[in-house]
C-alpha cells in the first residue's frame, strides 16, 4: 500500500500515512497537536489544462448582423426592453429544460436495475498505534543518523589533527630529550583520539542499524542508509 509523508505545522515532525487516512486527523505524536491530513495524496494530484478562449475569434464569430441581414426586422432592433423580456423568460426556459431532462432520464433509466452497493471497507483498529509507532521510529531513525555524521566529523577532525603533527616533525628532530619526549606524547594521544572517534562511529553506526531495521518493519519506506556519510 503506498504511503505519503505530511509534515506537522506546529513541530515539523514528518508523519507517514496512507491514503486512507486522506482527510482525516490526528494527534502528531511528537507535539501532541492535531493534524489535518490532505485530502488528496500528493501522488493524486495531476496537470491541470486551461483553455484560453481567444476574443477575436469570439467576436468574429458572433459578428453576424442578424437585424441587417433580415431588414424587416429593423424594428426590433430599436426595442429597448429586451433585457425583460429575456428575463421573464429565463424561469420558463429552466423549467422546460428540466422537465425535458426529467423525460429523458427516466425513459432512460427507468428499469434500469438498481446498482450493487459495495462493500463497507474494514477498518483496522490498530492503525492509529501503528502510525504513532511508526513516526516515532522516523524520529529515532534520523537521530542516529544524526549521531553518525557527528561521529564520522569527529573521526576526519582527530584524523587531520594527526596527520598536521606528522607533516610537522616528519621532516625535524627534537632539539633535546624533553621535547621529544613530548612529540612522543602528542603521537600517543593523537592516535588515541582517532582511535577513540573510530569506535565512537562503529556505535554509532550499530545503533542507527538497529533503529533502522526497526523503522523498516513498522513499514517504513524512506531508505535512511543511503544518507549515511
Amino acid at each position: 500500500m503506498d504511503s505519503f509523508k505530511h509534515s506537522c505545522p506546529f513541530c515539523g515532525q514528518h508523519i507517514e500515512y496512507t491514503a486512507g487516512y486522506c482527510g482525516k486527523q490526528m494527534l502528531c505524536p511528537i507535539c501532541g497537536k492535531i493534524v489535518n491530513f490532505p485530502a488528496i495524496p500528493p501522488s493524486a494530484g495531476g496537470t491541470t489544462l486551461r483553455v484560453r478562449r481567444h476574443e477575436e475569434t469570439c467576436e468574429s464569430r458572433w459578428s453576424f448582423d442578424f437585424f441587417g441581414f433580415f431588414g424587416f426586422l429593423a424594428p426590433l432592433q430599436r426595442f429597448k426592453h429586451w433585457s425583460a423580456v429575456m428575463i421573464c423568460l429565463v424561469p420558463f426556459t429552466i423549467v422546460g429544460a428540466l422537465l425535458v431532462g426529467a423525460s429523458v432520464v427516466r425513459k432512460q433509466l427507468g428499469d434500469a436495475p438498481a446498482p450493487p452497493v459495495a462493500p463497507s471497507a474494514q477498518v483496522d483498529t490498530n492503525a492509529w498505534q501503528k502510525m504513532t509507532d511508526l513516526a516515532r521510529a522516523d524520529q529515532l531513525v534520523q537521530q542516529r543518523l544524526s549521531a553518525v555524521r557527528r561521529a564520522s566529523d569527529a573521526v576526519s577532525t582527530a584524523e587531520r589533527k594527526r596527520a598536521a603533527l606528522h607533516a610537522y616533525w616528519h621532516p625535524r628532530r627534537a632539539p633535546d630529550q624533553v621535547t621529544y619526549a613530548s612529540v612522543t606524547a602528542q603521537y600517543q594521544a593523537d592516535d588515541q583520539a582517532v582511535a577513540n572517534a573510530e569506535q565512537a562511529l562503529a556505535s554509532a553506526r550499530s545503533c542507527f542499524s538497529t533503529a533502522f531495521s526497526q523503522y523498516e518493519k513498522l513499514g517504513g519506506t524512506i531508505d535512511y542508509s543511503r544518507q549515511l556519510p
